[in-house]
């Protein structure tokens, strides 16, 4: 509970190009426009909120695959971790 409301904070704070989803397991989906560098920023920022210490990506995709890898919008799911 405190987690999601953490999470919503931050996407307030992002701003409206930014969108997280907390999944029913233990990893987050972060939409997002950048490359890999924006992704492992934006997830880390994220964990760090929560209070944890670091993000490990899972996977990334483009929200349209009809576009070239790392182009458009891009979706990110990752799981925050406490070391």
């Amino acid at each position: 509970m405190i987690r999601s409301a953490v999470l919503s904070l931050f996407c307030v704070v992002l701003g409206a190009c930014t969108t997280i989803k907390i999944n029913d397991d233990d990893t987050e989906t972060i939409e997002y426009e950048g490359g890999a560098e924006v992704a492992k920023d934006l997830t880390t920022r994220v964990c760090k909120v929560a209070g944890q210490q670091s993000a490990e990506i899972i996977s990334t995709a483009n929200k349209d695959p009809a576009l070239p890898a790392g182009t458009g919008k891009q979706i990110a799911t990752f799981r925050c971790l406490a070391r």
